[in-house]
């Protein structure tokens, strides 16, 4: 096999588009940046899963992710066998393309992998979440009155006006000799 005869390239998550030559023999996936291949995703493990070159073809091991690493949608349990075409999948956001970048290679792999393993069948890559509801799918409740407002406040504060005003009254209408003795206290002493 030659050094970059397959790739992994992004479909889903960050950088879509992005492509990732295996040159390595072991090559590590996740988050950090120490890894050969680094995802910048969060539900993505530091280190993620790997991939190795074997006799049989590369292989696909997860390194005990939280979110999972799948092959066509089949969380992987074990090591497996890539092929080309193959959907890996890292989570739920991020989808890779395992290709071949020459048909000797893709023909390599395919034989090798056909003679080294025989694979039960595989289910499809999960459908998408769905969408958004619509507005007819949204049960409609049943229009609430707003809770009436509690007036105390309004009692109180009329309350205080009420009593300040009676006080400035009672001071004027107050013969000075009442309040003489209280005033001359503070050194005031003055009635008309």
């Amino acid at each position: 096999m030659s050094p970059a005869s397959f790739r992994l390239v992004v479909r889903t998550g960050p950088n879509p588009g992005m492509a990732f030559d295996i040159t390595k023999e072991v090559t590590v996936l996740g988050r950090d940046v120490s890894n050969d291949i680094v995802i910048g995703d969060s539900e993505i493990s530091r280190q993620h899963s790997r991939i190795s070159r074997t006799p049989g073809g590369y292989v696909l091991e997860d390194l005990g992710s939280t979110n999972g690493t799948y092959i066509n949608g089949v969380r992987l349990a074990a090591p497996q066998v890539l092929n080309p075409g193959d959907t890996v999948g890292l989570g739920e956001n991020v989808t890779l393309m395992f290709n071949a970048t020459s048909p000797e290679a893709a023909a390599t792999v395919m034989g090798a992998a056909a003679r080294a393993v025989v694979q039960a069948p595989r289910a499809p890559y999960p459908p998408p979440p769905p969408g958004p509801a619509t507005p007819a799918a949204i049960p409609q409740a049943e229009p609430v009155a707003p809770p009436k407002k509690s007036r105390l406040w309004l009692f109180a504060g009329c309350g205080c006006l009420v009593l300040i005003a009676v006080c400035v009254v009672a001071l004027l209408v107050m013969p000075c000799e009442w309040y003489l003795p209280v005033t001359s206290l503070f050194g005031y002493s003055y009635c008309p």
